[in-house]
């Protein structure tokens, strides 16, 4: 038996932990309850720790490997301090409890809850309802008041924010306070500059491409800024434009730029410009209000090309094989894609001619029929299995129910030798051998399970996704945008116009054109 401990603590926790909620506590009392647990006598015991992951989602590294393996079989008991710690989301909690680990035959203890998913009555009682609906709301109140606390601070002008916008740097002696980064304030001066005398924003990525002056991304990897994750090599429109329209540039502090659209999500969304937060007068500018606002003139007279909402299968996933870039459809009567970095950022080698949407869609559509066609033969195969596959998987879940018998059998004989030793019945060598030899036995016992667990997995399986996703195209002709869309992860254009396909449900495998 394997018994998992599953610890968390939450950012929000960190700043002022108690010695009760730590990492540390949380373990020391699990292991403590497992060593006095007779039920875990001579158990394996698996950590998963999420240190500084919100318990609003289960969007949570440890908790997903932790869920897989206990999907898996590997895990046949959850141990969490309390309830909160495993989630403070009432309805997935909740679900997982009396339904996921259930189904799973995983059983689950809050240990200062007093919950034991092998009780019966603890699954369904209200006292446990209750108290995972006030962690949850809880939860959400304190949420609510850290953000009103963040307003609060940022409608007074306190810089909150935890990342200076390029051409400024954290004062060292004042973290709330920005001033001008020596290395990058006369970059943003030189952009400003640009663009007023009358380059327009590609131009203005051209220039200081050719130049050579890093972005604000390779700036930070350079400095070795913890916000540094990704670097882009090279400077393009959309970075340029940012800049352009950041009135923190002219000192004012401007807060709420990024909104999260729910409470523990981590997806954020752009905040329109009249829901931020602007103080004036914050700290040092690096341009003039009267140069900002002639820029911000002469973008709302640039011509932009105008992009009808349309029902497109290709959104966001032709992907320029050189550069990485998603590249945008252009043309309104012909739609063309055709990978624009190389007029900002010259000798990329990216392909330069134009790839009609029509081709492509064409392309996608016969690798699709293609997969259709061999899902179709696939499903022939399948249905002449199942009887030898069910007759197989009943002979498995069998053995299974005996493998399990005979691991209850020896963990009683394993109990009830260490009770004969502790009442003096039996002298230590002689349980320590007797032990030895169970133990052995046990170990056995747990490989067949898994080996068994395994193969009835692959007996229940059934039709593959793949099956089920494509094998009803098999006598299509034409294709509809809507299941070219569904089926297709992304198009990668090379040089040459060589086009690799890849779609999705494929089991690993992908179209290459």
């Amino acid at each position: 038996m394997t018994v998992a401990i599953y610890l968390r603590l939450s950012g929000e926790d960190n700043d002022g932990v108690s010695e009760f909620e730590s990492i540390s506590n949380q373990r020391n009392l699990l292991l403590h309850h497992i060593h006095n647990m007779p039920d875990f006598f001579g158990a394996n015991v698996a950590e998963f720790c999420d240190d500084g992951w919100s318990g609003k989602n289960f969007d949570r590294p440890a908790v997903k490997e932790l869920l897989e393996q206990a999907k898996r079989g590997e895990i046949q008991c959850i141990m969490v301090k309390d309830l909160s710690r495993f989630g403070r989301d009432y309805i997935t909690v909740g679900n997982y409890i009396t339904r996921v680990f259930p189904f799973l035959n995983v059983r689950f203890i809050a240990v200062n809850d007093h919950f034991d998913s092998s009780r019966r009555e603890d699954i369904y009682s209200l006292g446990t309802s209750f108290r995972a609906l006030i962690y949850d709301m809880y939860s959400r109140d304190a949420s609510k008041k850290v953000k009103t606390a963040k307003q609060r601070l940022a409608k007074r002008g306190v810089n909150i924010n935890p990342v200076a916008p390029f051409g400024y740097m954290k004062d060292p002696k004042d973290r709330h306070r920005l001033i001008p980064d020596p290395k990058t304030a006369d970059v943003v001066r030189k952009i400003f500059s640009l663009v007023a005398d009358g380059n327009s924003i590609e131009t203005t990525a051209r220039i200081l491409n050719c130049e050579g002056i890093a972005p604000p991304s390779r700036s930070k990897k350079d400095t070795s800024s913890e916000h540094a994750n990704w670097c882009n090599e090279h400077w393009n429109t959309g970075t340029i434009y940012t800049i352009l329209r950041d009135r923190q540039y002219i000192g004012c502090f401007v807060y709420g730029k990024r909104v999260r659209p729910q409470i523990g999500a981590h997806q954020q969304l752009t905040a329109d410009f009249e829901d931020r937060i602007v103080v004036e007068d914050c700290h040092e500018p690096l341009v003039s209000k009267g140069l900002f606002e002639a820029v911000q003139e002469r973008l709302g007279k640039q011509k932009h090309e105008k992009h009808v909402m349309r029902n497109d299968p290709l959104s966001k996933k032709v992907i320029c094989g050189v550069c990485g870039y998603a590249i945008v459809p252009r043309g309104q009567k012909e739609r063309y894609y055709l990978c624009q970095r190389p007029r900002t950022v010259p000798g990329l080698g990216c392909y330069g001619e134009k790839i009609l949407e029509s081709d492509i869609l064409a392309a996608v559509s016969e690798a699709i029929l293609q997969q259709a066609r061999l899902a179709a033969d696939l499903a022939k195969i399948a249905v002449q299995q199942t009887e030898m596959r069910e007759k197989q998987a009943k002979e498995l879940r069998q053995k299974l129910q005996e493998c399990r018998a005979e691991q209850e059998i020896l963990s009683a004989e394993i109990t009830k030798l260490y009770e004969g030793y502790v009442d003096g019945r039996l002298t230590k060598p002689v349980y320590s051998s007797q032990k030895a030899v169970l133990m052995e036995r046990l170990e056995q016992a747990r490989d067949a399970e898994k080996d068994l667990s395994g193969q009835s997995a692959v007996c229940d399986s059934g039709d593959s996704e793949f099956i089920d996703k494509y094998r009803e195209l098999a006598d299509t002709e034409v294709l509809t945008k809507e299941r070219i869309g569904d089926l297709l992860e992304r198009v990668t254009v090379f040089p040459g116009g060589r086009l690799e396909i890849k779609l999705r449900f494929l089991d690993g495998n992908s179209a290459a054109m």
